[in-house]
């Protein structure tokens, strides 16, 4: 039975879970390497001329839709997605358009979605990282600069009209200005569907609560956080905190780093210049003040600072990290740095002046940056070949040692403005999600390190001295679309696939309930905009606009491009191959 024709969303339900055992994992699998018409609250719609199904005889002079695939994760290394994938080309599949899941492994899911754009469609679970509490991280992927082939912008999306608004909110002087801005660029990208976001997961997180007090719970991740490493107390003698994750950071060398977990690891030995508080608000760390006017930045440096070795942090380290980033066109930290003209130091005092004014720089440079020593970096002229394996930074831990797949050993930094309360930090890297569950139950280690949804959570219910938390996250499930190759250069065809993704289904199935409907790529409160989304599943309006394009079903079900004499697809706004 076509999907088109249509079938009730609880006989859809029902057959889903007959089909598919509810498979719970972690839900922290971020891929990434290393940032108007009037609203409305209907989705995006186009006037469809009535079509009927073409006899096959007719039909069959038509170029058919190939089947498309949705690259994901494989079964093993990450479920949910997996899952998600296999429910969505099932749901196509019903409707006549012809998909199929295509699993591949991690590194290479990575480079085939982020180096190369070698996919139709590519579902991703976007993780909440403290980065991306900005607008400026997401909004960012979809401009036309970012459209080549290794950028971020995945769905390779140009609009011109779009580009300008990016460009409103980073250079405006107010935060009213600057809202109005994101929530118009959200308004497109509702509208040309380059990416379907469906779900924004809560996030759970556990810690043992018998041997670790003075707990800290923080927006995005409850627990896992930079603020619990510092403020968790054990109750007895000193004693390093033990983190559990299942993939620990595969460098330690900030310049070249390129992924989320070596960034969060990196965050622990080296001071940025701000940081991003647990209630989401900036707070001064490595700088004692700094203050915006315009395109210059002013920065005063706390004093007293010292490097892990004890040579002093000064505005001379800053300047010259800031340079040094940018000439090496560091993955993580070159590209906040790209507004930047000039730092000049001065003692403690450090002054930057940007290309023109920047709304997001405090959030996206000055609390990401890591600062390092110049008396160090300044002798490597190939980071790339430096493994940094004896990291020097300034911030709270210090390295120990490191086991390369099994652990990282950092000791506490006392001379720090902000020394922890552990007297360490102890990173172990465990074989599989089950282990690690299983660890922090017998209380093996001390925090659950990955990203995780509150459903896989259900297990440790109940358990003595294991304290669950959890948050409705930031971060977001979704399908990029990649607009390089058809049929995906079509809205109608874009906006027809998204009206088929089953997100309720997914929830329920998935994840148990536990997760809330996407409206957009942004999530509430603060920066979305409240009269876009969601696209609701209806296969009725999806199959308006496969009409409307003249996309034509054979009497068979095969689903064919318009022919040349009925061809209104909408082919905007798609970047070259």
């Amino acid at each position: 039975m076509n999907l088109l024709t249509k079938k009730p969303r609880w006989a859809r339900w029902v057959a889903y879970i007959a089909v598919f055992a509810l498979i719970a994992a972690a839900c922290g699998d971020d891929d990434e390497p290393a940032p108007t018409a009037a609203p409305t609250t209907a989705a995006p719609t186009t006037e469809a001329p009535a079509t009927t199904e073409a006899p096959m005889e007719e039909a069959e002079e038509l170029r058919p839709v190939p089947t498309l695939r949705i690259i994901t994760k494989t079964a093993a290394e990450g479920p949910p997605r997996y899952e998600q994938a296999r429910l969505i080309a099932e749901s196509w599949t019903a409707a006549g358009i012809p998909a199929e899941i295509e699993p591949v492994e991690s590194s290479e899911l990575g480079r085939r979605g982020f180096t190369v754009k070698d996919f139709d469609v590519y579902i991703i679970i976007y993780d909440p990282t403290t980065d991306r509490l900005d607008p400026e991280n997401f909004l960012a992927r979809f401009t036309t600069g970012k459209a080549v082939i290794d950028g971020s912008n995945l769905s390779g999306y140009t609009n011109p009209a779009y580009d300008d608004l990016y460009q409103a909110q980073v250079n405006a002087t107010s935060f009213e200005e600057r809202v109005a801005a994101v929530h118009d660029m959200q308004q497109l990208l509702f509208d040309h569907q380059p990416v379907a976001p469906f779900i924004h997961i809560v996030i759970g997180g556990a810690y043992n609560s018998a041997d670790w007090t003075n707990f800290v719970k923080s927006v995005g991740t409850p627990v896992y956080h930079f603020w619990n490493a510092i403020s968790l107390t054990p109750v007895g003698d000193p004693e390093p905190l033990v983190i559990g994750v299942t993939s620990g950071a595969d460098t330690l060398n900030p310049v070249v780093a390129a992924t989320s977990e070596a960034a969060g690891t990196i965050a622990h030995m080296y001071d940025p210049l701000l940081r991003i508080g647990p209630d989401g608000d900036l707070v001064n760390w490595a700088a004692s003040d700094y203050s915006i006017s315009g395109s210059t930045v002013s920065v005063t440096l706390r004093d007293g600072m010292t490097f892990h070795d004890g040579e002093a942090v000064t505005g001379e380290d800053v300047a010259f990290t800031f340079n040094y980033l940018v000439e090496k066109e560091s993955p993580l930290y070159g590209g906040r740095l790209g507004p930047v003209e000039s730092v000049t130091a001065d003692g403690n005092n450090v002054e930057i002046t940007l290309s023109a004014p920047n709304a997001a720089f405090a959030t996206t440079a000055l609390a990401q940056v890591p600062i390092l020593p110049e008396h160090v970096w300044s002798a490597i002229d190939d980071p790339s070949s430096f493994a940094n394996d004896e990291p020097v930074g300034s911030g709270p831990f210090k390295f120990e040692s490191r086991a390369l797949g099994e652990d990282l050993r950092l000791t506490a930094h006392t001379d720090h403005f902000s020394p922890p309360s552990a007297s360490g930090l102890v990173w172990v890297t465990f074989g599989s999600l089950d282990g690690l569950l299983a660890a922090i139950e017998t209380q093996e280690i001390d925090v659950l390190g990955d990203f995780v949804s509150l459903t896989q959570l259900a297990l440790l219910e109940g358990v003595e001295g294991v304290s669950i938390e959890s948050n409705t996250g930031h971060g977001v499930n979704a399908l990029h679309y990649n607009m390089r190759r058809e049929p995906f250069c079509d809205l109608h065809m874009r906006i027809a696939l998204s009206h088929l993704v089953p997100t309720e289904d997914m929830i329920d199935i998935v994840y148990e309930g536990v997760a809330a409907v996407s409206k957009g790529i942004i999530a509430p409160p603060l920066w979305a905009n409240p009269d876009v989304g969601p696209v609701p599943y209806d296969p009725d309006t999806a199959r308006s606009h496969l009409e409307a394009a003249g996309y034509v079903f054979g009497d068979d079900g095969t689903l064919y491009y318009p022919p040349s004499d009925a061809d209104n697809r909408d082919m905007s706004f798609c970047a070259s191959s």
